[in-house]
């Protein structure tokens, strides 16, 4: 296994605790390196970075590296981003992430490729906790980027033999480096500070799966410094409980003892739930989820001051 770690996308929420965490596991004993288009965020610049405009074009892969594992977080950050079509996804995200695949093989790289993809590409799923067997149905542009970019990669690996670990990852919350509208839990957390309303659609009693950052970190970490048993794999990562909206609005005023404004408004039909099935991660990584949402929103609260 190649002492070399890239984590690309390394100056956004994911990439850099993801980063910060490798880099202070790793003891020596790899040399762990971001790879981002901006510099890191603050309290962060301490760690090793390559900042460049092409993160998609691998010309900072070192000549040597042809076994490094790259943990790719860099990519459509955002499910908000609007596309005109699947044309326009294609062109703008979809291609260029098959692109830079391609490109680290014609370079001669055969090592182990850590794609973070998302809990999205299952969408409405009857059946919880649902496993990573169950069909990918994805009801927004942004589920169904990281759909075709799994399959486009899952091809190249067989087709040139390098090592792939798709993990489809919950709802992460916990970093301090989130902004106010980085996932509903920040989006909570901004509500009560600004004293803005906070919109409930419908009930409110779907459920999602939130899994604390560390703990995600913590099965990255797993996946880069284990041998798992398939050149292919794919691992749900979440906690496998789930917390209905309502419920995390009730946790967030006990945790920070703040009411909330709740403006209620209709919804036409509720929202399936969607929690994960993490048994598969569990034995493969030796990992389950330390942090559950009570204390995890309790860390949230007191990283953000």
């Amino acid at each position: 296994m190649s002492a070399e770690i890239y984590v690309t996308g390394s100056s956004g929420v994911l990439g850099c605790e993801i980063l910060d965490h490798l880099t202070a596991i790793a003891g020596g004993k790899r040399i762990v390196t971001g790879v981002a288009r901006r510099g890191l965020p603050g309290g962060r610049q301490a760690l090793a970075q390559i900042v460049t405009p092409e993160v998609l074009c691998p010309d900072w892969l070192k000549a040597g590296d042809r076994t490094a594992t790259i943990v790719h977080c860099a990519g459509l950050a955002s499910p908000r981003v609007p596309f005109d079509d699947f044309a326009d996804l294609s062109r703008r995200e979809i291609e260029p992430q098959i692109a830079f695949a391609e490109a680290l093989a014609a370079r001669g790289w055969a090592g182990h490729l850590v794609y973070v993809s998302s809990a999205g590409v299952y969408g409405d799923s009857d059946d919880l906790p649902i496993p990573e067997a169950a069909p990918m149905q994805p009801k927004s542009f942004y589920a169904l980027q990281k759909m075709a970019v799994e399959q486009g990669l899952v091809w190249l690996a067989n087709r040139h033999g390098f090592r792939l670990t798709i993990l489809r990852l919950a709802n992460a919350y916990g970093s301090p480096l989130a902004g106010p509208r980085y996932g509903v839990v920040n989006i909570l957390l901004d509500a009560l500070e600004t004293g803005a309303p906070f919109k409930l659609f419908g009930t409110g009693e779907s459920l999602r799966d939130y899994i604390h950052v560390s703990d995600f970190c913590r099965a990255v970490e797993r996946v880069c410094t284990l041998p798992l048993p398939d050149r292919i794999t794919t691992l749900n990562i979440g906690t496998g409980q789930g917390t209905s909206l309502a419920r995390l609005v009730a946790l967030v005023q006990e945790v920070t003892g703040r009411p909330l404004t709740l403006q209620r408004e209709p919804l036409a039909s509720e929202v399936k739930s969607s929690v994960l099935g993490i048994d598969r991660a569990k034995a493969l990584l030796g990992w389950a989820p330390t942090v559950g949402i009570d204390e995890g929103l309790r860390r949230t609260v007191a990283a953000l001051g």
